[in-house]
Formats: C-alpha cells, structure tokens, sequence
C-alpha cells in the first residue's frame, strides 16, 4: 500500500506528540513545495522550547522518527534546534527557506 502525503504526517505528527509533546514542527523541503519525487525524503523542522539541546534530545526525538521512517518505508530527515538558536540563524539561507515554503504541522 502506498503511504499518502496525508498519512505519513499524520503518523510524524503522532509521533512527536509522543516524543516532542509541545515542540513546533515544520514540514520543508521538495515535501513541502509539492514537487517530491516517489523517493524525495521527508523534511522536518522540530522546535523544542528549551535553553539548550543535548544529546539525550537528539536520541529521544529523532531516533522515532528514523524508526518510524523504517516502518513505513520512508525517508524521514528530522532537524532539531531550540526556539532561540532557530532565531539566532534569520539570517541563513536555510533559516529563509523554511521560513518560505514551510508548512507548520
């Protein structure tokens, strides 16, 4: 069965309610843009309301995602960064992007 746009947000929303219950997440990318190929992976920007990150975060965060991802055949890239250290990189190409075409889940 082939997972719908509709479906694998679903399931990455559901998943970081139960990881990341709080966090703001941003789908970007070719995903984002509606112009992914079958095999375009799954972009999404995760920001968590903290001082600082560290590495039991990425663990706890990504690793469900990555899972998740293996589960359903998917390629899911997750980037996580707290509220103030998204802010302090306005001035980034990257930062601009997702600013753009991002779509808040």
């Amino acid at each position: 069965m082939k997972n719908t746009k509709e479906l694998v947000l679903a399931k990455i929303k559901e998943t970081l309610l139960q990881v990341a219950p709080g966090a703001k997440v941003i789908l970007f990318g070719s995903r984002a843009r509606n112009d992914a190929r079958s095999d375009s992976d799954w972009d999404i920007l995760i920001l968590v309301d903290k001082n600082k990150l560290d590495p039991d975060d990425f663990d706890r965060i990504s690793y469900p995602l990555y899972e998740l991802g293996w589960k359903i055949n998917e390629m899911i890239s997750p980037k996580l960064y707290t509220i103030n250290d998204w802010l302090k990189r306005s001035f980034t190409p990257f930062y601009k992007n997702v600013e753009k075409e991002g779509i808040v889940l």
